[in-house]
């Protein structure tokens, strides 16, 4: 967060007063910075530099068109799960040979426009779909290169929505079934099968299970040199959430001496702490024991990672109050959404806010937005991004037409 910081008691993104922002865009509001995606990617890049990663942004923990091509700008390749996201791609013009597609349910319809598209790898996560990807290239007169997702059964810790290399969950295929597939490539003629991808989690605080991770991939890829088969490309996916030099130097040591080019997958890492969610106190209600529930105008629906995870965020006044700051009482921030895991937090120990403050949620880049809905028909709310001492919006604020845009009466005849 070090470019969201109080000046003179006023919190600023940059060099930009973030009780403007609101005041002009309105509230709900994400904010961006800039700068802060910029140089944390260059952080990785630098972390890594001795084996020359392909970084991919991963598109899915926030989609919009100003922080993808800002990432790209700055040489990022784009981690790609969906054929919407190879369309945002496109848009912002994005180098397709620094496209990586993982996603365990690709339709025909996907596969083709990659294909089509002519990425620099598809990661087949079941064998049905490594026949698929070759029927499909079979009739589109292609060759395409393909990574196999494996699983290998490992914990990363962390809510277990967010875990996704045990056996039991749905991603990925096991260590010998990944085998038995190379080791019939010939049955796949328009496919070259020439890369390994595993992902792990995310928020994954230490490197231990990218070690483990990698002990096992590192053996079957040596497994695989011994039968001439040939690994392009190793993808070890993102999730980490540790500082990237302590991240490198805990596993630079295992694959300094690999031929496989190394790809990376981040996502949460650049985007999280390079946003914030804005929004206003409507409402105070005051319970027993002294307890206050804020009631802001930011909801579930805005932001979801709280409702879904139990995920915790710092959540700080836009204008902090000299005399009120060490003044606290115990606290429920919740939205406007008819439910009650509708809350940004409960129970928290936070200073005396009234009717019309700002406050900030903090760490909201990743997972923001792109996980936003109309739920309760609410407007979804408008994006910001800061470069400097100025503000862009770099999404509109919805209006009520957006909500039945597609929609259809039926009349009485059907």
């Amino acid at each position: 967060m070090s470019n969201f910081k109080y000046k003179r008691n006023q919190l600023y993104c940059e060099d930009v007063q973030l009780k403007e922002v609101a005041e002009s865009a309105g509230t709900p509001l994400y904010i961006y910075s800039e700068q802060s995606l910029i140089d944390k990617y260059k952080e990785l890049k630098q972390a890594f530099a001795f084996v020359k990663p392909l970084i991919c942004y991963s598109v899915k923990a926030n989609s919009n068109l100003a922080i993808c091509s800002i990432l790209t700008k700055q040489g990022a390749g784009l981690d790609i799960v969906s054929g919407g996201e190879l369309y945002r791609a496109t848009k912002i013009k994005a180098n397709c040979k620094k496209i990586v597609f993982a996603g365990v349910g690709k339709t025909e319809q996907e596969i083709k426009q990659a294909i089509k598209a002519n990425i620099l790898l598809i990661n087949a996560e079941s064998k049905q779909e490594v026949e698929r990807i070759d029927e499909i290239a079979d009739k589109l007169g292609k060759r395409v290169q393909i990574g196999l997702r494996l699983n290998p059964n490992i914990s990363a810790g962390g809510h277990g929505y967010i875990q996704t290399a045990k056996e039991e969950n749905k991603f990925g295929i096991s260590l010998q079934e990944i085998k038995e597939i190379f080791l019939q490539k010939e049955k796949f003629p328009h496919l070259d099968i020439c890369g390994i991808h595993f992902h792990l989690g995310s928020q994954i605080t230490h490197p231990q299970p990218f070690v483990k991770a990698l002990k096992k991939t590192i053996s079957l890829i040596q497994q695989l040199g011994n039968k001439q088969i040939k690994i392009s490309y190793l993808d070890i996916g993102g999730g980490f959430f540790q500082p990237p030099l302590q991240f490198a130097q805990a596993i630079l040591p295992l694959i300094k001496n690999l031929k496989a080019k190394l790809i990376l997958e981040p996502g949460r890492y650049l985007t999280a702490g390079s946003g914030i969610l804005l929004t206003k106190v409507l409402y105070i209600k005051e319970r027993k024991q002294g307890k206050k529930i804020v009631i802001v105008d930011a909801g579930m629906n805005d932001f979801l990672r709280p409702s879904l995870y139990d995920a915790h965020h710092e959540i700080l006044p836009v204008i902090r109050t000299p005399n009120n700051e060490h003044r606290t009482t115990n606290t429920d921030i919740v939205g406007p959404v008819c439910e009650s895991g509708d809350f940004f937090a409960k129970d928290r120990k936070l200073a005396l806010f009234k009717n019309g403050d700002f406050l900030a949620v903090l760490d909201t880049g990743a997972y923001g937005f792109s996980m936003a809905s109309n739920y309760n028909s609410r407007l979804r709310p408008a994006e910001v991004l800061i470069k400097g001492n100025k503000f862009f919006l770099v999404r509109e604020r919805e209006e009520y037409k957006d909500l039945i845009r597609r929609e259809k009466i039926l009349t009485d005849g059907g």
